[in-house]
């Protein structure tokens, strides 16, 4: 087949103006001169390519292709012996990196949109000494019973953590996560889940130190599960001041609890109050007042 020369030219202006609508959300990922960075810096550098390989393609199979090389470049990254102590500022804005207070670990979460249909959470565990762990997903295979299950890091309840903080049972250290699982056609949820470590030293998710009130009984749940309509506004955190974890109460938009994927927010909202061994359940932690019309909400407004 023949191309006349407009032909070509009108053909190279397509390609060209296609690639420009892909990559015009690229940046450049470092000003300075590659040669003058440390190893460290290069290998984030690629990660935060891949990162925005794997998250902003439109089309799945690249963003696919850039997941798998994200994860091949993390694990050799995670083996280097600076980036436990490594601030990856660059990095965590692509993906989610949290550690405790303590310093112990962290943990490095992220998601990729693998088609219309299917999300996937992946993750890694790092320790201060070095080593690492895999995170894997199963979180798509738990039909029901999240609330009760425990789950280790080759099975993992996959999500993305925003948070972590830590309280004592007895003399030893307790971590809780807060996470959000988005993999569902049409619910979301927000997690909190107890983690520790094994006799072996195997990462391990789930106690059962949620004293949640069902059927007028308090029965312990292995972590927190606040399941509610996709694209939903929900909070669910810890509240330094008032130290608890402070959350929308939620009802069924159509009156059906058993439908959490109906499940919105009422306006109101409940905690958990830590004991020094379970979150109890609290109802209505913040009181809303209606004032009359005209009246501030303090008795001197904030000025500008």
């Amino acid at each position: 087949m023949r191309f006349s020369i407009l032909t070509l030219v009108t053909f190279l202006c397509l390609t060209i103006g296609a690639k420009a609508q892909i990559y015009k959300s690229a940046r450049v990922v470092h000003l300075e001169d590659a040669s003058n960075l440390s190893e460290i810096q290069r290998m984030e550098d690629t990660l935060v390519f891949y990162a925005d390989s794997m998250r902003q393609t439109p089309i799945p199979e690249p963003r696919i292709a850039g997941s798998y090389a994200f994860i091949k470049t993390l694990k050799r990254y995670l083996k280097h012996k600076e980036s436990f102590e490594f601030p990856a500022k660059k990095l965590s804005k692509k993906i989610s990196i949290i550690q405790p207070e303590d310093k112990k670990f962290k943990i490095y979460t992220w998601d990729v949109v693998r088609s219309n249909t299917e999300l996937r959470h992946y993750g890694a565990l790092q320790l201060a000494d070095g080593s690492f762990q895999p995170l894997i997903d199963v979180s798509d295979q738990v039909v029901r019973g999240a609330e009760d299950s425990t789950f280790f890091n080759m099975r993992w309840y996959g999500c993305i953590y925003y948070n972590i903080i830590q309280k004592k049972i007895g003399d030893q250290d307790a971590y809780f996560l807060f996470g959000y699982n988005g993999n569902s056609v049409d619910a979301e949820r927000k997690i909190i889940e107890p983690f520790g470590f094994d006799r072996s030293g195997r990462a391990i998710f789930g106690a059962p130190v949620f004293a949640i009130k069902e059927k007028n009984r308090k029965r312990p749940k292995m972590r927190f599960v606040l399941e509610y309509q996709k694209r939903a506004k929900i909070s669910l955190n810890y509240d330094k001041e008032k130290d608890m974890i402070i959350y929308d109460h939620c009802e069924s938009s159509v009156g059906d609890y058993h439908k959490k994927n109906t499940f919105v927010p009422d306006g109101t909202y409940d905690g958990l109050v830590w004991d020094g061994r379970y979150w109890n359940q609290k109802n209505n932690v913040i009181q809303i007042v209606n004032l009359p019309a005209g009246q501030a909400p303090v008795d001197k407004p904030i000025k500008n």
